[in-house]
């Protein structure tokens, strides 16, 4: 039999004992939440009409540290007491270490009430901060304390680097640091984290944010136990994500494209960048141009620019030289040179990177050999536990960065697993197949090509779009998209098959310029809304409807995209 719970007993009466019943108790609990909120808004009120009155005093410091030890999540409470003390402090007083202490200890109360409590982490920064000769090592250690205590509170793994900072603590004492957290508990995923951020600072490689190779490849021995230990913890299968990812690639020029037809200047980097941010020149003749340069759509970070060419530059039957130079706050620094033939309507210049490297990196012999015996150890830890998800994802990754053309079947096949194992995530494998689909194709396509094939691959998504900037004839039919936002890099597309797939929206194809003939058959847009974007498109004539439940508004698409003179081409 179950143990009967005891009853709450008030008092004796008659000898015998008092039991209050469920529903008194919580008539009482009732009665004391009232109270306790009641005296909660009262001195709210008060808070907020001294403050109104500009009466920023001692009183209004302890009205709100009574009210921010019961509630710490309080964040207006927080920067009122901030305020007190910044007018204190404009007048000399209150701007002692001692100060300090009282506003600490009571982030401290507040922490024992919520540890997670984000503005009673803050005001604890800005505590140390404010205040002179407040004690930073000694903070260090009751931060160690804390994550001794709840090693997986991240406001104190931030706080505690904020500190280290203050306490001039090395970096090789806190590498150090990470590893005493993680050899204590693989798990521990802020400790992983934070050892990824410091790696690049401590064995800084070639570039900005890289890792030296052979500090990143021992990397992979102290990964390997932990997963080994633990197979089900996702923990260091992120950090090994993160050893197996590709560097961010160097800044240098994909595309460089100068049209006397359309009168602009095309260019296509490495990286996204903002416009703002970096020195972009073109040079014609070694004369600068005045150039005002806009992105895809209404994009302010992008791989892909376009400007519009002066009209005085390219006339004249004459040949032209053009440099274009993209340099970054980092100082890195890429060119790109391009000769004009005074009969040619357009040149280009497509980088020197090799296609087949496109979306990976060169691997090195060493690295090429760990992440090969890497793949090994992850295949035999999926025969140890065939239905664990994370030895197959990294299977798939290691196949992706060692060569994703000769893995290309055991990745489809994992991915295939991994949508029978994991259907909660089935968006995310079905996206990751498409992103490798499109690489392949993409690496395989030359640079110049304008007429370009993904029908029926079973895309669920576009990647690398911006690869397309060039192409005038783009065929997706037949595949399961439904966004088309990423389209909004086709910025020379004429004609664009999306029949048979699953859009809801044309929102990704407004302001194609040349855009003539679109095919969006068999799809699921349902109303008039969903076509807005394509009155943008001035030079859209032909458009085919056919199978979509907004054709029931059949009679009003004249008059809705006046621009549009075929609704449907059974010759197409």
């Amino acid at each position: 039999n179950r143990p009967q719970p005891r009853p709450s007993v008030t008092n004796k009466m008659h000898g015998r004992l008092k039991v209050k019943t469920t529903a008194e108790q919580e008539e009482e609990k009732r009665k004391e939440r009232e109270k306790k909120l009641k005296i909660y808004k009262a001195a709210n009120r008060q808070i907020v009409e001294k403050r109104r009155s500009g009466e920023l005093d001692d009183e209004l410091l302890r009205i709100t540290g009574q009210v921010l030890q019961s509630n710490p999540d309080d964040t207006t409470l927080w920067n009122i007491r901030r305020e007190v003390f910044e007018k204190y402090f404009e007048k000399g007083s209150k701007h002692t270490a001692e100060d300090g202490e009282g506003e600490l200890m009571l982030t401290e109360m507040a922490l024992q009430k919520n540890p997670k409590s984000y503005g009673a982490w803050s005001h604890r920064a800005w505590a140390m901060a404010a205040f002179p000769n407040m004690d930073w090592d000694r903070e260090l250690r009751l931060c160690n304390l804390l994550l001794e205590q709840d090693e997986r509170n991240f406001n104190g793994w931030d706080y505690r680097r904020l500190v280290c900072q203050h306490a001039k603590v090395p970096l090789e004492k806190e590498l150090s640091f990470t590893m005493d957290k993680i050899a204590a508990n693989f798990s521990n995923y802020s400790a992983w984290h934070y050892r990824s951020s410091l790696l690049p600072k401590v064995h800084p490689g070639s570039r900005e944010g890289t890792v030296k190779e052979d500090v990143l490849l021992e990397e992979y021995s102290l990964v390997q136990n932990a997963t080994f230990t633990d197979p089900g913890d996702q923990s260091g299968w992120f950090y090994h994500r993160w050893l197996t990812g590709r560097e961010k690639p160097a800044l240098d020029f994909l595309l460089f494209c100068v049209s006397r037809e359309t009168r602009t200047v095309t260019l296509h980097l490495t990286q996204q960048i903002r416009i703002q941010e970096v020195e972009l020149t073109v040079r014609m003749n070694g004369v600068p141009l005045l150039l005002a340069w806009h992105a895809p759509s209404t994009l302010l970070c992008s791989p892909l620019w376009y400007a519009d060419i002066p009209g005085d530059a390219l006339v004249g039957d004459y040949d032209s030289e053009w440099k274009a130079t993209v340099r970054s706050r980092d100082n890195a620094e890429a060119h790109a040179l391009l000769s004009v033939k005074a009969s040619e309507q357009e040149a280009r210049f497509t980088g020197n990177i090799p296609r087949n490297h496109l979306f990976s990196c060169e691997l090195s012999a060493a690295r090429t050999s760990v992440l090969e015996k890497e793949l090994e150890v992850c295949q035999a830890l999926h025969e140890l536990e065939p239905q664990n998800k994370w030895p197959m994802l990294t299977c798939v990754l290691l196949m992706r960065a060692l060569d994703g053309s000769g893995f290309r079947e055991g990745i489809e096949k994992f991915l295939v697993e991994l949508l029978t194992i994991d259907p909660m995530r089935s968006g995310y494998y079905q996206d990751l197949k498409s992103k490798f689909v499109m690489e392949i194709a993409l690496e395989g396509l030359d640079a110049n090509v304008e007429r370009v094939s993904f029908a029926g691959k079973e895309l669920t998504c576009l990647h690398h779009a911006d690869h397309l900037a060039l192409a005038r004839d783009v065929d997706l039919s037949r595949n399961r998209i439904r966004s088309l936002r990423s389209l909004c890099f086709l910025h020379n597309v004429v004609r664009l098959d999306l029949s048979g797939n699953r859009v809801l929206t044309c929102l990704g194809l407004e302001e194609l310029p040349h855009l003539e003939w679109l095919s969006l058959e068999d799809n699921e847009i349902s109303s008039l809304d969903g076509l807005v974007p394509l009155k943008t498109c001035r030079k859209l004539t032909t458009l085919l409807l056919k199978g979509n439940p907004v054709c029931e508004y059949e009679k009003d698409l004249p008059s809705f995209l006046t621009q549009v003179k075929i609704f449907d081409d059974s010759s197409a």
